[in-house]
């Protein structure tokens, strides 16, 4: 279009008028000061023409008349406006030149003028989408015309060939001496229809994202909600933002505790002072009073006549919960490699002092003070001893031998041991569901597992109570994984030991599992026990949770992964089997100077026939020049060559050498996955003569797969 956008001012139309009124009363002055010699005529398009009625001099008239002409014609070409004069009966007497522009851009017929043309006829195709309105817009500047109405306005597009516009229409009244007639103006207000749309299309996407986000939204302004959207209304527990909107103060949305500092923070935000722009707030979600966490980020905003402060909120409490477990497993990482650092040598310290107290209490017999002090010996290496391995345990780094079982069967079997183990005061009950499923996990372990929660449970009722045993199956679903990283949905056999104690405090609940953590007195326990059996589980696949109400009592539910496997029926042996030893020719690969001699010297006591090495390398010769029956090598071992591929290569040199390993830690040379690889023979630091005589014995009584029978 020829015409150019410009600012209009509301009051333009208002403005134009008057100054054409203006015009039309200096033209009356005029044509009294020119006097009766001269009849004057205002043409509406800003000519005066001057009629002499006498001879006289017109020169000074004409340059009065042009002049003036001149300056109304300037006046009215400079307005922003398209401007069309009509008169009395709707014909154009005059227009502008952004009249002339706008006809010639958009293709007008005839003169662009339209001198003499009616309006309406001449300008009704113009109206587009309008076209319709014509005979309203008719009757309105007749209206105006004949006296009946002051002004008239109206808005329609005239979209040109190559652009839509849309403009606003504004007719008010005029006199022109004695005549009447009418300013018809026209603005251009495309950009402010464009802009009014701009801002309702992103009116109503700010709508849609406040309605759908599931970050909540609240602007407030002196703790009075003005709005709330639906995802804050779901985030703390309201059926709809209308139940926002109901409170008094929104500071009854969050934890008391946290008024005080909600009340400073917004009225420093207000005033100007120092404010968080995000935070973190307690809440309780209204419809379960579950304790939540929310991040805030909050600002002020202008609201209807003021200002208001709009925070936005989303949940992170799984994501605090998933941040402490990170910590956790962080903790129990560096556990696993203090544990682990140590666990080795430790444990060969232990073997010896475990070992050579066994052999003093058997020679000390006859002197009953000292054989005491060798039994206290023995006794204080096995509780060393099983520290060791409850660190390792909780690390998740003992090496496991599972076998698939039948879970009630094997509880079953703890009836008498449970018993024995809890005081009579305390009912014992077994519940075992139907048609169970079968997991598969170390056996010894899990009834240690399940004998230290029993321990617990006996000291939370020392007056009594009931000890309850159920086992079942169980499904975790999606859901409930959700809030658990490391736990996969699936099916489960869940085992629930529940007592009626006094309970574990709500503050101290989620520390139960941290190693060294105990709530008993000073001396009653090392704070291992359930450390212990957290590790276990999560080393077998399962899961485990626990929980408890002060007086109430406390349940601990442990979750192992169904197994389809055949079932073993395992159970441990704790009868014990008489020492026994044998004539076979066994090679004795350790690093310790002492533990080798002490080993060599049970074995030799044993009957065996007994070779040595200090090394991987030392055992190799040996190996390619005896005979062999069975190779008892540690796992870790200096030299470069460890108890694992010294058994690979014995393989090959004596494909028939049987192979039992010891260590006091595997690292992951025989264990994956928290497992004992397929096949591997494993007797664990520290151990007792007896167990050292029943593993070697085993092992060299066993028969090899695909055998007839013989060894």
């Amino acid at each position: 279009m020829a015409d150019e956008k410009q600012p209009r001012d509301p009051d333009q139309a208002a403005k134009i008028s008057q100054l054409i009124k203006t015009l039309h009363e200096t033209h009356e002055e005029l044509r009294q000061l020119i006097g009766d010699g001269v009849d004057t005529l205002l043409h509406p398009d800003g000519a005066i023409y001057m009629m002499p009625t006498a001879q006289a001099d017109l020169t000074q008239s004409e340059r009065i008349q042009r002049h003036f002409a001149e300056e109304r014609a300037a006046i009215l070409d400079s307005l922003p406006a398209n401007i069309a004069l009509l008169d009395e009966s709707g014909a154009i007497l005059a227009v502008n030149d952004k009249w002339r522009e706008f006809a010639i851009a958009n293709d007008y017929p005839g003169n662009p003028d339209m001198i003499g043309q009616n309006y309406i006829s001449a300008c009704s195709h113009a109206l587009g989408e309008a076209a319709e309105e014509t005979p309203k817009i008719e009757r309105e500047i007749r209206a105006v015309l004949d006296g009946t109405r002051d002004k008239f306005t109206t808005q329609y597009p005239c979209h040109s060939p190559q652009q839509k516009r849309w403009f606003e229409m504004a007719v008010t009244p005029v006199r022109m001496g004695a005549r009447s007639g009418a300013v018809v103006m026209h603005f251009d207000i495309t950009d402010r229809i464009m802009a009014d749309e701009r801002a309702r299309v992103y009116k109503a996407r700010l709508e849609r994202i406040v309605e759908q986000s599931n970050v909540g939204i609240l602007v407030e302004r002196d703790g009075k909600p003005l709005l709330a959207n639906p995802g804050l209304a779901k985030m703390l527990g309201y059926d709809s933002p209308d139940n926002i909107l109901a409170q008094a103060d929104t500071l009854q949305l969050f934890d008391p505790g946290e008024h005080e500092r909600l009340s400073g923070y917004a009225a420093a935000r207000l005033t100007g002072g120092s404010a968080p722009d995000s935070y973190r707030v307690l809440a309780n979600k209204t419809s379960t009073g579950t304790p939540m966490t929310l991040e805030a980020s909050a600002f002020v905003i202008n609201w209807d006549d003021g200002v208001a402060t709009c925070s936005m909120f989303t949940d992170v409490t799984r994501q605090i919960a998933n941040e402490e477990k990170v910590r956790q497993s962080e903790r129990l990482q560096a556990v696993g490699q203090l544990t682990g650092g140590v666990a080795h040598d430790f444990n060969n310290l232990l073997t010896i002092v475990l070992g050579n107290a066994e052999v003093l209490s058997e020679e000390l017999d006859d002197q009953y003070h000292l054989k005491s002090l060798a039994e206290m010996i023995a006794n204080a290496a096995v509780r060393g001893a099983e520290l060791t391995n409850r660190l390792l345990a909780f690390a998740r780094k003992q090496p496991l031998e599972p076998k698939v079982l039948d879970v009630a069967h094997l509880i079953q079997g703890m009836d008498g041991l449970l018993r024995r183990t809890l005081p009579e005061n305390i009912d014992i009950e077994i519940i075992r569901a139907g048609g169970l499923w079968q997991i598969e996990a170390d056996a010894a372990q899990l009834e240690s597992a399940l004998l230290n929660i029993a321990v617990n449970a006996r000291d939370a009722m020392p007056d009594g109570g009931a000890l309850t045993i159920e086992v079942a199956n169980a499904m975790l679903d999606d859901d409930y994984v959700a809030t658990e990283p490391d736990v996969r949905p699936g099916q489960y056999v869940v085992i629930v030991v529940s007592d009626t104690g006094h309970g574990i405090p709500a503050d101290v609940l989620n520390l139960v599992f941290e190693p060294f953590f105990t709530t008993k007195e000073v001396g009653k326990g090392s704070g291992l026990g359930l450390s212990m059996v957290f590790g276990f589980v999560k080393q077998s696949g399962g899961h485990i949770r626990v929980y408890s109400e002060v007086d109430e009592g406390t349940s601990v539910k442990m979750y192992f992964p169904r197994s389809r496997a055949k079932s073993e029926h395992a159970a441990t042996d704790r009868a014990g089997r008489r020492i026994t030893g044998g004539s076979e020719t066994i090679l004795v690969v350790e690093d310790d100077a002492a533990v080798r001699e002490f080993v060599a010297a049970q074995l030799k006591g044993l009957g065996y026939h007994v070779l040595d090495a200090s090394n991987g390398r030392e055992a190799l010769d040996i190996l390619s020049q005896a005979s062999i029956d069975l190779l008892f090598t540690d796992v870790v071992m200096p030299g470069g060559m460890g108890g694992h591929e010294l058994a690979n290569a014995a393989r090959e040199l004596l494909p028939g050498v049987k192979i039992l390993f010891t260590s006091g830690y595997t690292e992951n040379s025989i264990v994956h996955h928290g497992r004992l690889d397929q096949g591997v023979k494993l007797l664990s630091k520290p151990y007792r003569r007896e167990q050292l005589a029943t593993k070697i014995r085993e092992v060299l009584d066993e028969v090899p797969p695909n055998s007839s029978g013989a060894s």
